[in-house]
């Protein structure tokens, strides 16, 4: 598990992770003219997101100027100025886990995402239990950012312009804000999440080219390509790529935008696998060029100290530090988006084939989203953040529900590739192949068992030492409502496997939504 360790520093942040309806469209509750159509049930809407828009949906979700910003010095007090080998190895490792999600998307894209997925290849109750680690992942994640940015900006306003505006206030806010882009319309807020994600990147980028011009102390340009610049070498150059994994969570994030997609068939998958590409790419070279702003020398300073960010753009950029800080709000509020739309997407699933209560499968008759999920996930994230800032301290928001999510998407991602195995082997065994859908996924959960090993042990300080017994509750609680829930819906669980999954119809990637193919038996 990864922790704060100093305690009562100033800024010491060290946290675990991150188009229109075509007319005559029977998904289209509306008319050419936009009237309500009262014959029809409201849906999501049909073709809105391009590809560019899925791809921003994965970036942002993977929040990747908070992930430099605080797991940067964490990943370097393992592999020192070899951070951008790390996160090079560890981008390599998250294409083996995202060839899942990609996989499926293709065979079988869905609202639901993991949820079809899993309850596809592993079976209604095993796939209820991965949706059930999902669902904690994609709350408590981007709730614990949310957390955090109210923590930072309370304290930053405090100290730098003598503003007294209480964490929680601004943590209110911060969902309320997320709350309205996201409920008023997909395009709104993919379009609002697109924006925010290019402007951190922007803005971080910038950094880094400041860093390059502006070397630290003993600076050498080639120390953090040579293998033996890592303290523990190649051992800390592996020990880096498991913080590096973490901070690349959150690729997955276009498959529950389906339905929402032009040609999902094609355009998730792919999408999935530049969010990835796009975002490896300015790691390894936002990695390389911290480690030579700062001074490829003394990277231990580096991450020991509280917050090294704000002092290279103190000394850097002077005031101009504040767009670092604009950066980070920017990060904070587009992976909340991003989170709420993929999450919101998975639960309205849920709510239409009945394993969540009726009202989280409804549709906005207007802006055609999953409105009471929407609500929900506001909710239940605010309620998260507050009785962890308040019953501890507001500085351990992120890495206490961040150490919560880590545990859950390291579980979902291993039971996703075991369920493709499953999936191809049973109901497409003229297209399974022995190294994309058995090799490719082993892989990919092999480098996920590190991972797992560091966030338990060794045992960490009180409060995150009662983390890992608060998730085994939350599964078991999981599965109590697993079992109410199917004996008083018997059959509630199974359509999981085939509610809101179109199939592919061309090579193109267009889908058909209205003639779902059932599973294999």
């Amino acid at each position: 598990m990864i922790s704060p360790r100093n305690r009562g520093t100033r800024f010491s942040y060290l946290p675990v992770i991150a188009g229109g309806l075509i007319p005559g469209n029977p998904g289209d509750p509306q008319g050419a003219h936009g009237e309500t159509n009262p014959t029809v049930a409201p849906q999501l809407r049909r073709n809105s997101l391009g590809l560019l828009d899925l791809v921003f949906q994965g970036i942002t979700h993977i929040a990747p100027a908070g992930s430099i910003v605080f797991m940067f010095p964490i990943i370097a007090r393992q592999a020192g100025p070899d951070m951008p080998i790390s996160l090079l190895l560890s981008t390599t490792a998250c294409f083996f886990i995202g060839n899942t999600v990609a996989e499926f998307s293709k065979y079988m894209p869905s609202s639901g995402g993991y949820y079809s997925f899993a309850t596809r290849g592993l079976g209604s109750r095993s796939g209820f239990m991965a949706t059930w680690n999902y669902l904690i992942y994609d709350l408590l994640g981007p709730a614990g950012a949310l957390g955090f940015l109210a923590y930072m900006l309370s304290d930053i306003l405090r100290s730098e312009l003598g503003l007294k505006i209480p964490w929680w206030l601004i943590a209110g806010a911060s969902f309320a804000l997320i709350w309205v882009l996201t409920h008023f319309g997909i395009r709104l807020s993919i379009h609002t999440t697109a924006l925010l994600g290019s402007l951190e990147m922007l803005i971080t980028l910038a950094l880094a080219i400041t860093f390059l011009v502006h070397p630290g102390p003993g600076s050498s340009y080639v120390a953090p390509l040579r293998l033996s610049s890592s303290p523990h070498h190649l051992s800390g150059i592996l020990g880096g790529m498991v913080f590096s994994i973490l901070a690349l969570s959150g690729f997955e994030a276009p498959a529950p935008l389906a339905q929402e997609s032009r040609r999902p068939g094609k355009f998730i998958g792919l999408a999935v696998n530049l969010s990835l590409l796009v975002t490896g790419i300015f790691y390894i070279f936002t990695s390389y060029a911290s480690a030579i702003g700062w001074g490829t020398g003394d990277m231990a300073a580096f991450a020991s100290s509280p917050n090294p960010f704000y002092q290279l753009g103190h000394a850097l950029w002077g005031a101009g530090w504040w767009l670092v800080v604009l950066a980070l709000i920017n990060s904070a509020i587009g992976t909340g988006m991003a989170c709420t739309n993929a999450a919101s997407r998975v639960m309205y699933t849920m709510g239409q084939a009945g394993t969540l209560p009726a009202r989280f499968g409804r549709i906005h008759p207007v802006h055609q989203t999953p409105a009471f999920a929407i609500a929900f996930i506001q909710l239940f994230g605010l309620a998260a953040v507050l009785i962890v800032g308040l019953l501890f301290r507001p500085a351990d928001i992120l890495a206490f529900l961040g150490t919560l999510a880590t545990l859950a998407v390291i579980i979902l991602y291993s039971m996703a590739n075991l369920a493709l195995t499953s999936y191809i082997r049973r109901e497409h065994p003229d297209d399974f192949r022995v190294s994309r859908h058995v090799v490719v996924p082993s892989i990919g959960t092999l480098a996920l068992l590190p991972v797992l090993f560091v966030t338990v042990y060794p045992v960490p300080d009180w409060p995150y030492n009662v983390t890992p017994f608060l998730f085994v509750a939350a599964l078991i609680f999981g599965f109590g409502y697993m079992q109410w829930c199917e004996s008083r819906h018997p059959g509630a669980l199974r359509r999981g496997a085939t509610m809101l999954v179109g199939h592919r119809t061309d090579a193109e990637g267009d889908v058909d939504w209205d003639s779902p193919v059932p599973p294999n038996q």
